[in-house]
């Protein structure tokens, strides 16, 4: 199995910069609202509940845990109250061209977005910027870059729930459609004569290899290669008692590389090869042909 493709240039010229990052507990001197107004573009985040305004707009409560996205030159305020505490994580970056339009699209007219984060994912990648710059170990620069750029496909790519609030997934949680599993077996079939692969199989459902994985097991109870298998194997016993193919032959049509091959497969599939299933079903009463083949 092989996995992998190009890379266009025009896709690796991302255009974004980033400038700084910052991850902490303040504690507060001073019961005001701390007004930000920053040159950059900002993305923070913050672990407790934060009245908030923004361009001197009405306030309202920022949750817990919600990331928050910021034009440059915006204007935004925070309540702090003398004695209180946040934690806040965030980074300050620019950028332009493509990478800006896509930043510009997420944001309101009023210039700011929100994203809920349930799994904390960009909180754990700012804050691992943040450690990174921190430590200025041997290539800390490429390592927060790589994260940096992690951070941005993953806000760019967060699921719009309403008016420029976004919610930031892992990829497990991709809503697949319910006949997910029916629409594998139907393609299965189409090609059962091919060495076909879970990768094959994902890529014809139109998701990653991880994610197709993990969700068709849970919908269908079985692996995609335990359905390629069982597929299979009810076509050889087609075409083994109906058809009268010899199990050589069978093998050959249902491609695989062997006959041996085929048979140790049948024979874990079914609890006997393919000769002993053909003869136990002629026992029977059925009009399946004698297999000349010397049993495996």
């Amino acid at each position: 199995m092989q996995l992998g493709g190009h890379l266009e240039k025009s896709r690796q010229n991302l255009q974004a910069w980033l400038h700084s990052a910052n991850s902490g507990t303040t504690t507060f001197a001073v019961t005001r609202w701390w007004q930000s107004c920053w040159k950059w573009w900002v993305l923070d985040v913050t672990r407790s509940d934060q009245p908030q305004r923004i361009n001197g707009g009405a306030e309202f409560i920022r949750k817990a845990g919600m990331v928050a996205l910021y034009r440059p030159n915006l204007r935004f305020e925070e309540w702090q109250e003398e004695g209180g505490s946040a934690h806040e994580s965030w980074i300050l970056f620019t950028a332009s061209g493509p990478m800006l339009r896509a930043l510009n699209a997420l944001t309101n007219p009023h210039g700011y977005c929100h994203f809920v984060d349930p799994e904390s994912i960009a909180a754990q990648r700012i804050g691992q910027i943040s450690r990174e710059l921190f430590s200025r170990q041997s290539g800390f620069e490429w390592r927060a870059q790589a994260v940096f750029l992690d951070l941005l496909a993953v806000v760019a790519t967060a699921k719009p729930t309403a008016p420029h609030l976004h919610i930031i997934r892992t990829a497990q949680e991709i809503p697949v459609k319910p006949n997910l599993q029916s629409k594998v077996e139907k393609h299965i079939r189409s090609r059962i004569a091919e060495m076909l692969t879970v990768a094959d199989l994902a890529r014809h459902a139109g998701l990653g290899l991880s994610t197709f994985a993990h969700t068709y097991r849970k919908l269908s109870g079985e692996t995609p290669y335990q359905t390629i298998v069982r597929l299979k194997m009810e076509a050889a016993k087609r075409l083994l008692q109906q058809d009268g193919l010899s199990v050589k032959e069978t093998a050959a049509r249902l491609g695989f590389s062997t006959e041996f091959q085929f048979s140790r497969c049948f024979k874990r599939m079914e609890g006997r090869s393919p000769t002993a299933h053909v003869r136990a079903m002629t026992e029977k009463g059925g009009t399946g042909p004698v297999v000349s083949n010397q049993e495996k």
